[in-house]
C-alpha cells in the first residue's frame, strides 16, 4: 500500500475486526486504484488453495473490480464472497449487487482542505493540522 489513506483505511479496517474478535489476513494488493487492478488483484486470490470468504477493498472503484472477477469465476456475491469498499461513491449503487462501502464525507474533505491550505498560505510556518473526518457504514447487497 503505497498510499496513506489506503494504508489508514485499512489499520481501520484492522482494528475494527480486532475489536470483534475476528479474524483477518491481509493477503493480496491491488497494483494501482483501478479497475483492472481490482480484477487481477482478485483473480490472483482466487487462484490461492484457500478462497477467501470476504474481501475489504480501499477504494469502491477495487471493489468493483474484485466483484467482476468473483462473478467471472462463476462464484456468488456474497453468499460465496463477500465484498465492501472505501468511498461511498455512487458507484457503489451502480454495480449488481449494490456495494456494501465505508462512505467518506467527501464534500466535507474538500471544504475542510481548501481552509487548511487558506490558513496555510496566510501564516507559512503555522504547524501542518491533521483532520480525521467521520465515515459511516453503507450496508448494501454485497456483503
Amino acid at each position: 500500500l503505497s498510499y496513506k489513506y489506503a494504508q489508514l483505511r485499512q489499520q481501520g479496517y484492522q482494528q475494527e475486526l480486532e475489536s470483534r474478535d475476528l479474524r483477518w489476513q491481509a493477503i493480496g494488493y491491488a497494483s494501482d486504484l483501478s479497475f483492472s487492478a481490482g480484477k487481477q488483484a482478485m483473480q490472483a486470490l482466487l487462484r490461492r488453495d484457500t478462497r477467501p470468504d470476504a474481501v475489504f477493498a480501499v477504494s469502491d472503484t477495487l471493489a468493483a473490480g474484485a466483484m467482476s472477477a468473483i462473478e467471472s469465476a462463476g462464484l456468488r456475491i456474497p453468499q460465496d464472497i463477500a465484498v465492501a469498499g472505501f468511498d461511498g461513491s455512487e458507484l457503489a449503487e451502480i454495480v449488481t449487487p449494490a456495494l456494501t462501502t465505508v462512505a467518506q464525507p467527501s464534500h466535507e474533505i474538500g471544504r475542510t482542505a481548501f481552509d487548511l491550505l487558506l490558513k496555510k498560505i496566510a501564516d507559512p510556518l503555522a504547524p501542518t493540522e491533521r483532520v480525521m473526518m467521520a465515515w459511516r457504514l453503507i450496508l448494501r447487497a454485497s456483503a
